[in-house]
This record gives C-alpha cells, structure tokens and sequence, in this order.
C-alpha cells in the first residue's frame, strides 16, 4: 500500500519527497540548536560552580590564617617568654616556646639586625629594615608565611615588650601545618603548600602530592584541573599565595573527590543522547507516515479528475470527510461530479437533509431543556418555538433551510455565549483555588526537607563514664523553625556542647543551620576558644547570609582537669547552672549580638570555675519566649523553679522534668507550637 501511495503520479512523489526532506532538515535544526545550547549552558553552570567553590576555599584559608594570627600575637606576649627574650636567656625562651606552639622565634632592633634567636640562627632574614620600621611605627603586628628551613612557616611580626613606642620587634614562627588539616577536613578532601616549580613543602589528606602534580603541569600549571587516578577523580584547584618577606611564590591546591559527580553526568549525558536520537528516529517515522497519509487523497482527486475529463461519472471521489486542504480539493471533485446528475435528484436531497437537521436541533433543545431549571426550560422551549415559527412545523413545505438555520444558529449562540460566560467565572475561580493549594505542597515538602536535616544532625550519646553525662531536647514546632543542639569529647578531658537557633524557615534555615554546626565544629576542632569559635564562624556565615537570617548560637567548653567552664552566646539566653538541690542561679555572661549580620562581630567570653557535683543548662530563646494558647511565655522564672523542684539533677532526669513542665505549659503533647524548645544538660560529678 505504501509503494501504491507514493507511486500513483510523479508530479505527487516529487512533491512528497521534497516535503520530507524539508522538514527532516527543520527537526534536525531544531535538535542540533537545542542541544548546542544544553552544551553551552553546561559549560557556563561547570564554569559558575569552579570559581564559587574556588572562592569559598580562599575564604576559608584566609580566615584560618586570621584566626592563627590573632593565636600566635596572644602567645607572643606571654610574660615568661618576653622576660627570657629581654634578658637574651636562650635556654629559658627555647623551654617556652614548644608550649606555645611556636617553632621558632627571634628578636631584632629597629634596623632588622638579630639580637636572639632560639632556637637557632635563622638561615636567612626573615623580614628587612622597611617593614621593622613600619611594624614599630604603627605599632601593630605585621603577619605572612615565610618559606625558613625548607618548611613553611607563619609568621608574625609584632612589637616587643609594653614599652611605647617599642625599639625591638619579635618575630614568632609556627607551622601551617594544623591549618592545613583543618582546610582539608571542611572541604572533604587534601590540601597542598608548593612552591612555584611544584616542589611540595606541606600536606594534609590522604591523597599523595605525586597523583596530584602532573596534572599540574609543575606546580601550578592550571587554576583548575582533573585527576584521575585507580578508577577515580578529583577535582583540583591552585589558589596563589605570596611570601612578602622572602619573596617566593607559594601556591595552595586544594583536591576533592568526584568521583560520583563524573558518574552521575556521564549518565547524564548518556541518557540524554540517547533520548535524542529515540525523538529523532520517532520524528523521521512519524513525518514519512504522516505526508504518506496527508498526500493520499490528494493522488485520489487527481484519479478522479481524470475520469471525469473522461466521462466517467460514477467515479468514487475519497477523502471528502476531511477538513484540511486535501479534503477542499476532494469535495471540489465532488462538486463537479454531482453537477453532471439531475436537479431533481439534488433537490430532493437538500429537502431530506434539511428535515434530518431540523429534527436534530428540535431533539438537542429539548434535551438541553431538561437539564435546566424551570425559568431556563421555559426560555428555551420558547427559542424553540421561534425557531419553528421561522422555518415551519417540519412538514418539509415551508420554511427557507438557509433561512432556519441561521435562525436556529443565533438563538443557539445566544443560549452559548451566556453558559459560558458563566462557566468563565466558575473557571477562574477554579484556577485561584489550585495555584494556593500547589504553594502550600511546595512549601510543605521544603518544611519536610528542612525538617529532615534537622534531625540528622543531633548527636546520639555520649559513652557511659562515671564524672561526665549530657542530655539534649529538642520540641520542634508546628513549621521548621532551624534550632539544633549537639555535644562531643574534644579529648578525653574536654567537653564541647552547642546549642542555636536559625531565624526564618524552609530549606533556606536549613541549610544555614548545618552551615553553623559545621563551622563552629570545625573551629572547635582546631583547639579554637568558643570565642573565637563564633567570631570565626560569624565571619563564614556573614559572607554568605543574602537572605539576612539571624544565628543564635552558644558554645561552652567544660574541662573537667580544672573544673572549668568557658562559655560564649551570641544571641542567645544565659544558661543555668544547679549546685544542688534547691539552688539554682543564672550564670552572669557577656551578651552578644545574633551571628550572620555583622562580619566584623567579636564575640567575648566568660569563663567560670564550677562546683563538683553540678549540673549546667542551655536553653534556646524559643523555650524561654514560646508562648502557650493562652499568649503566656514560659518564661525564665519559671524554668528556674522547674529546676529547682528537682530530686534528681542528673543530665536525663534533668531534660525530662523540663520536657514534662513544657508539655503541661503547652495543654498537652500534641499541641502545635510556634517555635521550636530546646535545651540542653551536663551533669559533672568530678
């Protein structure tokens, strides 16, 4: 049937051939647009998320080195270290310096020479005559990292003694190498200190510096690059740093593993040529079927033509019934062929078919007519009587068919155009209703994520131990309000507890709330002060916090050696602190503004000596301000009675009893509230 169609005249094959060929060229532009477009836009997302994820290193190293900074100028003033120095004590200085943390320091007067240095000479000078006399002059510290010994070292340059204005300035070295480890840890992969031809001075991670160099090209061939190594890939990128006083380039190449990321955008890719080339075989069959069938007719009506020009009236003329081009030129066909036959014959079938419609309309009335209500009945069984008045009773004698019909068409347009200006306002009450349900699906699922992320980060326990338990409780309320609590052993001596709120919901908290946590984790980590530990994470949180959120957040520190407590909150209430039975008081605190709007936010700390046994509590502002039904807080008066009323002030039974107070205050368990409560207990019994 196919060879039939295409083959029944030159003049249509021709013409059904060119018509293909077009539009397959059309289709495959199309496809070829389209997917040059999706590569180039890949290119352009790949390009946007290197150089963020670029930036977000060059931030994180440089706050690190900010933080070693401030370290290292605390250190140096320390009062031993200054004597031993001022005295020329060698010995005393190089016993001071390993508790320090520094690996080397030095003494020069106000021209650059060396007066002392422990441990050893320096092989090289360190800093010139220029930057000693800026140091004195504007009597602040100068810090950069100088390449001594082979090794790179951080230095600072500050001056000497309490004296002012000062005539000496010392210098103090420390390894890069804790701060390395901490970069590589937040970014998930390694890091790498190299020297411009490559040469590897330091590293932290697990991957070796010879996997990483020849895609390099020597040491910083590229600011970006790819590694593949054992069936595995790495994303590699090279920050330039500088070395102002011994005039070295140094370079940081930091190495993440995406070995899943490679995978999933081959398969990506894989899925999507082969979806293409599934559309392009579907489009070529669907354009050959769909001109063979278009052009068909049309090889009818020239056969027809032809038997007519040849007398033949009896022809069948096929695809009348269409409503396109090739259905016009059918009926013109017909037209000529019903001509030929009598007027007899065509009158009688117009009469006929002027009856059939008539009875139509007359039956699709009144069942219409059904369907409404009495006044509507009424008015339509009178359209139906002024139609019939028009045309006739349906005796087929009078009436004009044109004449009816145009009747019957105005009353039934009339009748339309009302229905629909009805079923209009139905409609664009409709289409209100489904955009608010579908904002309040997505709003939901992002409540549900964010909700989700909130629970994975709370820790599980501490283990069992006989002078130090902790307990958290968290409430969340009805909609994700972004609080969290966690706590571990930074060593065996040291417990580190947190405890914060996110302001605003959806992923947006979220999202900062992880951020928060692992910031402050990671400066934890790196034996960081809670003070410094929120300054620094303020500083990450504040670049990155367009959305304006507000960051509550509490870090203490509890060493149990010297029964210490040192705590730091920005934003957040004072903590508790239960003696024993019976009494309880507030801890008197430094107060801080809320973390992620202010950048240049120093937050202070306060430390406390603490009575053994006792038992220390943090509350989130959402426990303390969250109201019940009746508008009435909670309140920190009574939290204190809460924790005064207790026989137990063990950190469980300490956050059931404040579970049970807040589950009373609220009307019940399952009373939704606003915001969420959280609160947190330690219990030290050394």
């Amino acid at each position: 049937m196919r060879m039939g169609i295409m083959g029944a005249g030159t003049t249509g094959a021709g013409l059904g051939g060119r018509m293909f060929v077009f539009a397959a060229g059309a289709v495959l532009a199309v496809l070829a647009t389209a997917v040059l477009f999706a590569v180039l836009w890949g290119d352009r997302t790949a390009e946007r998320r290197v150089a963020e994820e670029t930036r977000v290193a060059q931030r994180l190293w440089e706050s690190l080195m900010e933080e070693e900074a401030i370290v290292m100028q605390r250190a140096a003033a320390d009062p031993l270290l200054v004597a031993a120095m001022d005295r020329n004590n060698g010995q005393a200085a190089a016993a001071r310096l390993p508790l320090l943390g520094f690996s080397s320091a030095a003494l020069v007067n106000s021209v650059g020479q060396p007066l002392i240095s422990v441990p050893a000479p320096a092989e090289k000078r360190l800093i010139d005559e220029r930057r000693v006399a800026q140091v004195l002059a504007q009597n602040d510290a100068y810090t950069g990292l100088v390449v001594v010994g082979g090794a790179v070292q951080h230095m600072v340059a500050a001056p000497f003694g309490e004296t002012r204005p000062a005539d000496r300035v010392v210098l103090t070295l420390r390894t890069v190498q804790p701060s390395l480890t901490v970069l590589a840890r937040v970014l998930g992969g390694s890091a790498y200190l190299v020297d411009g031809n490559g040469a590897l001075y330091d590293r932290a991670g697990a991957l070796p510096w010879e996997d990483v160099q020849p895609s390099l090209g020597g040491g910083g061939g590229g600011d970006h690059a790819k590694v593949h190594r054992s069936g595995r890939s790495f994303e590699v990128r090279t920050l330039r740093l500088a070395d102002p006083a011994g005039g070295n380039t140094l370079a940081l190449v930091v190495a993440r593993e995406s070995t899943l990321e490679d995978m999933a955008t081959s398969l990506f890719d894989t899925s999507a040529i082969l979806v293409l080339m599934t559309v392009l075989a579907a489009s070529l069959f669907g354009l050959e079927w769909f001109f063979r069938r278009s052009l068909a007719p049309i090889h009818a009506s020239l056969s027809a033509l032809s038997a007519l020009a040849d007398g033949n009236t009896n022809v069948a003329v096929l695809g009348a019934e269409r409503s396109d081009e090739a259905g016009r030129l059918a009926r013109t066909v017909e037209v000529f062929r019903n001509r030929s036959r009598a007027l007899q014959d065509a009158e009688a079938r117009r009469g006929r078919h002027w009856l059939r419609q008539q009875s139509f309309i007359r039956k699709q009335m009144l069942r219409m007519a059904e369907t409404l209500p009495d006044q509507g009945r009424v008015e339509l069984l009178g359209d139906l009587d002024r139609i019939e008045s028009v045309t006739g009773r349906g005796d087929g004698a009078g009436g004009d068919g044109a004449g009816g019909l145009a009747v019957a068409f105005e009353v039934m347009a009339e009748r339309v155009r009302s229905q629909h200006a009805a079923l209009d306002g139905m409609v664009v009450q409709l289409r209100a209703s489904l955009d608010t349900k579908t904002e309040l699906v997505e709003l939901q699922k992002q409540f549900e994520i964010a909700r989700r992320m909130q629970e994975a980060i709370l820790p599980g326990g501490l283990p069992a131990r006989p002078d130090l338990a902790a307990a958290g409780l968290l409430l969340p309320a009805a909609e994700f309000d972004g609080s969290f609590y966690d706590f571990f052993l930074a060593d065996d001596d040291t417990l580190v507890v947190l405890l914060g709120q996110v302001s605003g919901g959806g992923l947006a908290g979220g999202f900062m709330t992880v951020t928060a946590r692992t910031a402050v984790r990671a400066l934890a980590s790196a034996g960081l002060g809670p003070g410094a530990c929120l300054t620094g994470a303020n500083r990450l949180l504040a670049a990155d916090n367009a959305a304006g959120l507000r960051i509550g957040l509490a870090m203490g520190v509890v060493t149990l050696r010297n029964r210490r407590f040192v705590f730091a909150g920005a934003g957040v209430p004072a903590p508790f602190l239960a003696r024993r039975l019976g009494d309880v008081v507030d801890l008197p605190v430094a107060e801080n503004a809320p973390l992620g709007l202010d950048p240049g936010l120093t937050v202070a700390e306060t430390a406390f000596d603490l009575p053994v046994p006792s038992t220390l509590v943090l509350c989130g502002s959402g426990l303390l301000d969250g109201t019940n039904r009746f508008d009435v807080p909670f309140g920190r008066t009574h939290m204190g009675d809460v924790l005064s009323g207790l026989d137990d002030l063990s950190a469980d039974s300490t956050v059931a009893a404040v579970q049970a107070a807040l589950f009373e205050h609220a009307g019940g368990r399952t009373v939704p509230m606003a915001r969420d409560r959280t609160c947190l207990a330690v219990r030290v019994r050394v």
